[in-house]
């Protein structure tokens, strides 16, 4: 018999998320250390995970007074915080521009995401790691905020399915910024990527409830407590299918440092009249069970209380779906569309695309193929959701 001891089981999320909630628990920090010397570490893999996790800045500010991180974790943190620190430098410089270009032409825009967290809830750009700049603006300054991008040197990718379908549609339009590195910046005239949503939440509230804040050295607007809140659950809920700590740890902050001026009861009715109950729902109960966070008396059950509605959850499942095949996103997005006023200019632009788009689509020499592309199209979809089927038939 082996009376060797075993070797301690690894747990580094919940060494991750004890040592980030010390943010507003220092007891949290006590009880990572604690972990680690007690070999529920794994110190090589824990720099692996934050780093591809975006949380190596963060983690980085918590533990860098910590004597009990071993010299090797100590400088792959750093050096994690460092290279953050350059791009957020690059970045925030970026957004200021940006601003100031869209503030001088008249066009207001709100500080969306990370490029507003880093300033507003973590106080340091360098903390909140970002890919890209997200704004919104209202929908009918966006044509006059291309034009704008566009002569300071922005470019955007491919090509519009029809002329008007990508503000009819869809919510963001992606730029490119000139020079190395290229920025993206991404602007918005719906918070969230469904046409059930944009059909459901009313972007004039989170417009008539944004705050001013100093975000990248410039005065700019930023959603409200409640609306920050609402965006960023449904944002982790929808998008990220309630999976990613960095997002989830966004809504842990916002919480556990401001819930005292969060409007709670206004928060649980936006998310009814908006149907994002589970996506609040689904945050709420996480901060309670992983992140300890205080919520005042009866919130969590309150929102549990919540109706959920037969569309909300179709429409969660189709979003949360494994594998969302081209076409079975397609017919996904014309079901949740509200009537055939809506749903016919969508199907049409989609089994007719303009010719520039196909030529862009399937990299045409010209158009004497194009007669033969919008078949191939066709026949592509076809057999895609056909294979789809049969598989989604076979796990049944």
């Amino acid at each position: 018999m082996d009376d060797r001891a075993a070797p301690a089981a690894v747990d580094n999320d919940l060494f991750l998320r004890l040592c980030l909630r010390s943010r507003w628990r220092p007891d949290g920090l006590r009880e990572a250390e604690k972990l680690a010397a007690n070999g529920h570490v794994s110190w090589p893999d824990l720099c692996e995970t934050a780093r591809a996790g975006g949380l190596a800045p963060l983690l980085h500010d918590v533990l860098r007074s910590s004597r009990f991180v071993p010299e090797t974790a100590r400088r792959c943190l750093q050096d994690a915080y460092q290279e953050t620190a350059i791009y957020a430098g690059l970045m925030s410089v970026e957004l200021g521009r940006v601003l100031r270009r869209l503030e001088d032409a008249g066009l207001p825009a709100i500080v969306l995401k990370g490029a507003a967290l880093g300033d507003t809830l973590y106080g340091n750009s360098a903390l909140r790691p970002m890919t890209d700049l997200d704004l919104l603006l209202r929908e009918r300054d966006i044509p006059v905020a291309i034009d704008l991008m566009t002569r300071s040197g922005y470019h955007t990718a491919g090509v519009e399915v029809r002329p008007g379908h990508m503000l009819a549609y869809e919510n963001e339009v992606a730029l490119r910024s000139p020079g190395t590195p290229a920025l993206a910046v991404e602007l918005h005239w719906h918070l969230l990527d469904s046409p059930f949503y944009q059909d459901q939440v009313d972007e004039g509230w989170f417009w008539d409830t944004a705050q001013p804040a100093r975000v990248a050295e410039t005065g700019a607007l930023v959603l409200g407590l409640e609306g920050t809140f609402l965006h960023l659950s449904a944002h982790y809920v929808l998008h990220h299918k309630a999976h990613g700590m960095r997002w989830i740890y966004d809504l842990a902050g916002l919480a556990a440092l401001h819930g005292e001026a969060l409007d709670w009861q206004l928060l649980l009715d936006r998310a009814a009249a908006f149907k994002l109950v589970t996506s609040i729902q689904v945050v709420l109960q996480q901060l309670a069970d992983d992140w300890n966070v205080e919520l005042p008396p009866d919130v969590l059950r309150a929102a549990h209380a919540l109706p959920v509605s037969d569309e909300e959850r179709r429409v969660i499942q189709w979003l949360h779906a494994d594998q969302r095949p081209v076409v079975q996103r397609f017919w996904a997005d014309l079901a949740s569309m509200s009537g055939w006023r809506q749903r016919l200019p969508f199907l049409l632009a989609s089994l007719f695309p303009s010719p520039d788009y196909m030529e862009d689509r399937y990299e045409l020499r010209g158009r004497v193929l194009l007669p033969l592309a919008y078949p191939y199209r066709w026949a592509s979809g076809l057999r895609e959701f056909l294979a789809s089927s049969g598989k989604d038939n076979g796990n049944g």
